[in-house]
């Protein structure tokens, strides 16, 4: 009777454990799934987590102990051979031929010529040692070198700590200290906390107005970021607007993408770059290009009077190919300024720290990557994206669900290994916020790219704008003269609409 009763007790207690672990396993995905959720919600917004990012590294900067700092300052680039002792030859004295010298000194028959001295060789210090001395003072302070190893010569030691604070800044490891790597020297930590404070300030303010999946435009950090889901997807070198040519601050969106595009020259290009060179030359500069005069194509250039004629008569289209200024291709946004991203035909731009070279557009260092990604919506794959460009013919498609952009102008980001990288003023006068011409929805409220009013406080060292090339003027013997109707052809076919650089 006693061992029945134990029989059923151990049968009830193994059901008990059989039960309990059946509601743990049913119950684990429902347990997970509001862990997981919790989770989520706790990790802050991308933009929100980069902000927090900037704010962490400013106190840690500001709170770090005081060093001093050797200021290099605007000057020569310096680079491997430069500075130290180096040797000078001084001028040998010219001496008369020997001829002339025996007909000088007639009353000393049979002297011999007097040969000329040998070239004196001398050791000077150079005038770039005391610019490479501070580049090395600072890397010392920096932790870059090694304290016995200061020197005024340019040499390999110094080159391997450039480079090495070079990549440690996100710049371009070239060893050389040229403009940008001085200017990265050169800030102090109440510049640099300034230069973060304010890129914080700047994401907050922009933060709801930027959705998830966003192309982002940085124009200080001269990149452009593909979010997608909210986490960036890959960011890639990008080359903006000169100082002279701004880039503004848009909110747009990519509608369209064009797969060997023809390049329409803008109106500022135009006038100041392309119709002088017609005046000068009788020629545009550019390759495999068309010129059109009233709507017409003007076959010989240099036989119209471009003195006499007017910037809005004039249209330029350069036709597609791998000489195109777009590059193969182009990404079609909705703003009236003629503002969009693009390929290029110049890659060397990319290799360089300081990209604020166009003429208002967006150039992608690696745009068959970007519309590979943004066409895959429109279920065209990277094979028939290449047989399009093999055909050279121009072909725009339209995206399913347009991709919003955002131009920002943020002084500091994170890059995608969770690295703080700052970034200098690329315009003394940072565009402000601004919408599309046309674009449906609110606009974000205009915004200054300095709202960190006590961050504004510390100058910032930037580099120093191009100058606006003054207008050409007309000669007295090209002034302007009604062109004949020879020169002068009636109105054709409307042409493409300008398109910017």
């Amino acid at each position: 009777m006693h061992d029945h009763r134990r029989l059923i007790s151990r049968r009830s207690a193994a059901l008990c454990m059989v039960g309990g672990l059946v509601g743990v396993i049913l119950s684990g995905p429902a347990l997970a799934a509001p862990q997981k959720e919790a989770a989520q919600a706790a990790k802050p917004p991308l933009v929100a987590g980069w902000a927090a990012a900037l704010e962490r590294r400013a106190l840690e900067i500001q709170n770090a102990p005081k060093v001093q700092a050797t200021r290099i300052g605007y000057g020569a680039v310096v680079k491997k051979g430069d500075g130290g002792m180096i040797e000078s030859v001084a001028p040998a004295v010219e001496l008369p031929p020997a001829e002339v010298q025996q007909a000088q000194a007639p009353t000393l028959p049979g002297l011999e010529p007097v040969e000329p001295a040998p070239p004196v060789v001398i050791t000077v210090r150079s005038p770039l040692a005391d610019r490479v001395g501070r580049v090395s003072r600072r890397l010392i302070e920096l932790g870059f070198l090694p304290a016995d190893k200061w020197t005024d010569s340019f040499n390999d030691d110094v080159e391997t700590a450039v480079r090495a604070f070079q990549l440690a800044e996100g710049l371009q490891p070239d060893g050389k200290v040229g403009e940008v790597t001085r200017q990265a020297m050169d800030r102090t930590p109440a510049q640099t906390v300034a230069l973060l404070r304010r890129a914080a300030a700047a994401m907050r303010a922009q933060q709801a107005s930027i959705p998830e999946t966003t192309v982002l435009v940085n124009l200080p950090g001269q990149s452009v970021t593909l979010i997608e889901h909210g986490r960036p997807s890959f960011t890639m070198r990008a080359v903006v607007g000169r100082p002279s040519r701004k880039t503004p601050l848009l909110q747009d969106k990519i509608t369209s993408v064009t797969i060997n595009p023809t390049w329409t020259v803008p109106p500022t290009v135009l006038s100041e770059d392309k119709l002088p060179a017609l005046r000068k030359k009788g020629t545009t500069g550019i390759k495999n290009a068309a010129v059109y005069l009233d709507g017409t194509e003007v076959v010989n250039t240099q036989s119209i009077n471009w003195w006499g004629v007017d910037p809005g008569r004039v249209r330029i289209v350069q036709k597609p190919g791998d000489d195109n200024a777009l590059g193969r291709f182009r990404f079609n946004l909705t703003n009236g300024d003629g503002i969009f991203l693009h390929g290029t035909n110049d890659p060397r731009l990319f290799s360089r720290d300081l990209r604020a070279a166009s003429s208002g557009c967006v150039r992608l260092e690696d745009a068959r990557m970007m519309a590979e990604t943004l066409l895959g919506a429109a279920k065209i794959t990277p094979a028939s994206i290449g047989q399009q460009l093999d055909t050279g013919e121009t072909k725009t498609i339209r995206l399913p669900n347009a991709i919003p952009v955002r131009f920002v102008y943020w002084n500091a980001s994170v890059d995608t290994a969770g690295v703080v990288r700052v970034h200098p003023d690329i315009y003394e006068d940072p565009p402000t916020l601004s919408t599309p011409v046309g674009q449906s929805g609110s606009a974000a409220p205009a915004m200054s790219a300095n709202p960190g009013g006590s961050a504004a406080a510390t100058p910032v060292s930037t580099p120093r704008p191009l100058s606006k090339p003054a207008p050409l003027p007309v000669p007295a013997a090209h002034a302007p003269t009604p062109l004949s109707s020879a020169s002068a052809p009636a109105l054709a076919k409307p042409l493409p609409a300008p398109t910017g650089m």
